[in-house]
């Protein structure tokens, strides 16, 4: 009988954590017991949550960690045998304890023991238990009194179940260590009434009965206090003692006879390993006090063992200039041979790197291709954040070794076998050292062709999916970073600091099960991807058939892994063709912004902008079906819009899809073979109504005419709704800088949001997460582009506190319905009127930022001054404009204008930019001195002062008459008290 652990129970607020580390150093076997009852917290054997925290860390941080174990007494095992609660299990794994012990006798506190009837039925209650926390070791005490709960487990044992002989439970009865236990391969402990005086003897007689030729653990509580100072106190010494008495006798039984090993039903495509010195090695490998260093020599001796037995069938051919050093030639009759085999190595990285070394010795040539993998907690699907695999060459691949020391589910290593079989491996064989019996077996299921060789199999997996008893984290112990909590532990802590805001007693009714992130729903079931698509209501490009050429079959495979990114060079992307400013839509190609095709898309970013990420909460919320295509056939342009040239000039239109609302039409055949390709431009009709186009009936400044405008103030409009869809090359040469610096800007000031902008230079579009615009029209759209036919326009900045409420801090809702008065009359005189309102709130700095400024202008000294107007901004900001109007001319371009004869607008900065588009303006139109609010004074003085078009009624504004502009004060809120 060997001793694989001693369990020194009741350790207790009354002795320092240190002094219980030091122990645990020196007897690394040593497992630290606590007991859990409700009620007496802060009473002798009854630690505080405050000294158990710090219990936690002390263990934690001891060298090796110490093993600690919960022995659960009163109601909190009675909520084990009840109802299967685990919630404070889960929260004592957060804090490292890996063994619960069931006190279920009544001298414990357990009310479910006093029914004999009950404990049998808890023994379901206790499977379910063991399954809920597969990574908890739970021990059940085995006595007459328990005797109905441990014989009913007995007939179905849980894997993570073990029987604790305690003689004593609570009532100082010594072991009979000749005592008749029951055969069975849980494993086992004994306890009661040891003592340092006892201990050795005890084991002795052990290891000639009951427990001969076993592996066991004995715990002891009571020989454990002494009276200090008058009170009961855990006694350090006598710890001490009882682990030197066991260092005298030994805690290993040299001439206990070796246990049979567990066996198996492994797959018919698995090799284990069987030797001596390998097993050896996986022992040192799984041992937690095995140094880094010292786990890589290991793991890279395993891995040769490994790599022997799969390479052993390695295809060969006959070599026939051998010649030995005394010059005899070696003939090619099977003793002269050289590998055939084309090889790859793909270690799953990061663990599967430490395979690579001993792998490449045996195979110098073969090419080693990595894939960064990883598992997220709350989710069966792995992350993908790394694959080089080479675009080109899987097919020459004769055979690929993929290297990962663990294989607990398989959920990692499933996606890149079927990674490996995309890119053309015509063989693969799976290196690993422990792997899990369930995992081997979905390995198998998934990919039955695919060859594993192994070293050892557990049966075990633990709640985040871990191997059990396993190694550990491979890649953490591979590269010494064990001491990175894991999602799991911050989860669970986080529960813990919460309980213990509540005080130093235990709440036990805060304990809670670790919130799970939603898994992504699917559909039921998938239709096939290629679907007749509804043909087009209406018709609007005309002739642009172009040539469509051959138009790959898509790929809408729901992958097991999730790409954290893509790389560009690499195998899996394989984006559809993007020809921007192609002269037809055919040509050119469709924007593939959607997660139907992955490794199909052209664009980086989602459809819908910012909207995307309300789409993602039906996702999460499984209330939209993520297999359903949009039925695009009555959805075609209300009205015709192109094409116009600029559509063909990729420097003209370089924001949006100028073919984004014809989708049926120009990617007709894409639709036909079953590509998701969403439209980015809708265009409809409507009716507008507005209070001031009634207030301008009534003054006689509109007259209705029935067709444009009714007697009720109802004005008729074609709108169209624009998503901006970004042409990389074409926005970096607007600004004047370099793609690369404009990606690197957008990918760094986004927080890392969008890592292909870094890793895919081989994707040029970009569907960028902000609002896009309007384009409203009055009249007939079709003469827009006639610069004989009278054409107002206005470009018009969103401003939802004055545009829709009515604030008259500024003049923006002024200006927008004077500009729509002017278009209503254009097309009455047989022009054409165009707004396009654009989504850039608070000059593109956002609402928030702006109603900081507002503020500002308002508290600063001397009050809302004009001369202050722009240095507001600039401060709260850093900078005073971020609208860049050298992107606004697009969607002009897009309708086709090439000529505006009305521009209602007084900037500087957006004159320019349409000038310098190559957009000739012939009148500027400033809004009416009397439609500027009273308060908007302050703005339109500073803007006019700062160069903005004046006209007549603005003129002469100089510094000094700007100096006497001042807008109204803040009325003092009470509620907010001003700091002096």
């Amino acid at each position: 009988m060997s001793l694989h652990r001693v369990g020194l129970c009741g350790v207790d607020d009354s002795v320092d954590p240190s002094l219980l580390s030091a122990i645990v150093s020196r007897w690394p076997r040593v497992e630290l017991g606590v007991l859990f009852r409700p009620g007496k917290e802060g009473q002798p054997r009854f630690p505080t949550r405050r000294w158990l925290e710090q219990l936690a860390k002390t263990a934690r941080n001891t060298s090796p960690p110490a093993q600690l174990a919960g022995h659960l007494c009163g109601s909190a095992v009675d909520d084990v045998l009840q109802r299967g609660d685990v919630a404070f299990v889960q929260t004592l794994v957060g804090l490292g304890f890996r063994r619960v012990q069931l006190n279920a006798t009544a001298p414990n506190g357990c009310k479910t023991a006093e029914d004999p009837s009950l404990l049998a039925k808890a023994a379901q209650q206790v499977r379910k238990a063991c399954s809920l926390v597969p990574e908890v070791e739970f021990i059940v005490q085995a006595n007459d009194e328990t005797a109905p709960l441990w014989r009913a487990l007995l007939d179905e044992p849980p894997a993570n179940l073990s029987l604790l002989w305690d003689a004593s439970c609570g009532r100082g009865h010594t072991l009979d260590a000749s005592l008749t236990t029951v055969e069975t391969s849980i494993p086992q402990g004994f306890a009661g009434g040891l003592n340092r005086d006892n201990v050795a003897t005890v084991l002795d007689q052990l290891r000639k009965g009951a427990a001969r030729g076993r592996s066991i653990w004995i715990d002891m509580e009571s020989g454990l206090r002494s009276d200090i100072d008058g009170s009961e106190r855990f006694d350090v010494n006598r710890a001490w003692a009882v682990c030197a008495a066991l260092d005298a006798i030994g805690w290993d039984d040299p001439d206990a006879p070796s246990p049979s090993p567990v066996t198996y039903d492994l797959p018919p495509q698995t090799t284990l390993i069987k030797h001596a010195l390998a097993a050896h090695k996986v022992t040192l490998l799984r041992d937690r006090r095995t140094k880094p260093r010292d786990f890589r020599g290991l793991l890279r001796e395993l891995a040769s063992y490994v790599g022997y037995e799969a390479t052993r069938s390695l295809s060969t051919v006959p070599r026939h200039d051998c010649v030995t050093p005394r010059g005899v030639h070696v003939p090619a009759d099977g003793r002269a041979t050289r590998l055939a085999a084309r090889c790859a190595l793909v270690p799953i990285m990061r663990a599967g790197l430490g395979m690579v070394e001993s792998m490449q010795a045996l195979l110098p040539n073969a090419a080693v291709h990595q894939i960064g993998m990883f598992k997220r907690s709350g989710s069966d699907r792995p992350v993908e954040y790394y694959s080089r695999l080479p675009k080109h060459g899987g097919d020459s691949c004769d055979i690929a070794f993929i290297l990962d020391p663990v294989v607990a589910t398989a959920k990692t290593m499933t996606p890149v076998i079927a990674k490996l079989k995309a890119w053309g491996a015509h063989r693969i064989v799976a290196c690993t050292v422990l792997a899990s019996a369930e995992g081997l077996r979905a390995l198998h299921e998934a990919h039955p062709d695919v060859e594993v060789y192994a070293i050892q199999v557990d049966g075990r997996l633990a709640r985040d999916g871990g191997l059990l008893p396993g190694l550990g984290d491979a890649g953490d112990r591979l590269f010494g970073a064990t001491g990175v909590l894991s999602a799991k532990d911050i989860v669970a802590n986080e529960a813990l600091e919460k309980q213990l805001a509540l005080g130093a007693t235990y709440a036990w009714e805060e304990a809670g099960a670790r919130p799970t992130r939603p898994r992504r729903p699917r559909a039921d079931s998938a239709e096939s991807l290629t679907r007749v698509r509804s043909e087009p209501s209406t018709l609007i490009l005309g002739d642009v058939s172009g040539n469509t050429g051959e138009i790959p079959l898509p790929k809408s495979e729901d992958e097991a892994a999730t790409q954290l990114t893509t790389h560009d060079g690499s195998f899996g992307p394989d984006p559809c063709r993007m020809r921007w400013g192609a002269t037809t839509p055919s040509d050119r190609g469709p924007v593939l912004a959607t997660t139907r095709h992955t490794t199909q898309r052209n664009a980086i970013g989602a459809h819908a902008g910012g909207y995307s990420v309300y789409r993602a909460l039906a996702v999460a919320a499984g209330k939209i079906d993520r297999d359903a295509l949009p039925q695009l056939g009555l959805t075609t342009p209300a009205a015709k819009i192109g094409p116009h040239e600029a559509w063909r000039n990729s420097d003209a239109i370089v924001t949006m899809d100028p073919w984004g609302h014809a989708i049926s039409e120009g990617f007709g055949a894409w639709l036909d073979k079953g590509y998701d390709v969403r439209p980015t431009i809708a265009i409809t009709k409507a009716h507008v109504q507005l209070p001031e186009c009634l207030e301008a009936l009534r003054m006689q400044r509109l007259t209705p005419d029935g067709t444009v405008l009714t007697d009720d103030g109802t004005s008729v409009v074609t709108k169209a709704a624009i998503e901006p869809v970004w042409y990389l090359p074409g926005v970096a040469k607007r600004f004047g800088v370099s793609e690369r610096v404009l990606r690197d800007a957008l990918f760094a000031e986004t927080n890392s949001m969008y890592p292909e902008l870094i890793s895919r230079d081989d994707l040029k579009i970009f569907l960028p997460p902000i609002g896009g615009m309007t384009a409203y029209i009055w009249g007939d759209a079709s003469k827009i582009e006639d610069e004989d036919v009278e054409l107002t326009v206005r470009v018009h900045d969103e401003c939802n506190g004055s545009d829709v409420f009515g604030s008259d801090i500024c003049t923006c809702r002024p200006y927008l319905t004077h500009a729509i008065e002017e278009c209503i009359k254009t097309a009455q005189r047989g022009g054409t009127g165009v707004v396009v309102y654009f989504r850039k709130e608070g000059r593109a700095l956002g609402e928030v930022t702006k109603y900081l400024v507002y503020n500002m202008r308002k508290r600063q000294e001397g009050g809302d001054k004009a001369k202050e107007y722009f240095n507001c901004t600039q401060s709260v900001a850093g900078v005073q404009d971020t609208r860049f109007q050298a992107l606004m001319p697009d969607v002009l371009h897009w309708l086709g204008i090439t000529k505006i004869h009305n521009f209602i607008s007084m900037s500087d900065m957006k004159y320019n930019a349409i000038v310098e588009s190559g957009i000739k303006i012939v009148n500027r139109v400033e809004i009416p001195p009397e439609m500027v609010p009273k308060d908007a004074q302050v703005e339109i003085a500073a803007k006019v002062f700062h160069g903005y078009h004046a006209g007549a009624g603005y003129a002469g504004m100089d510094e000094k008459r700007l100096d006497g502009v001042v807008g109204r004060e803040y009325v003092p809120d009470p509620s907010a008290q001003r700091v002096a």
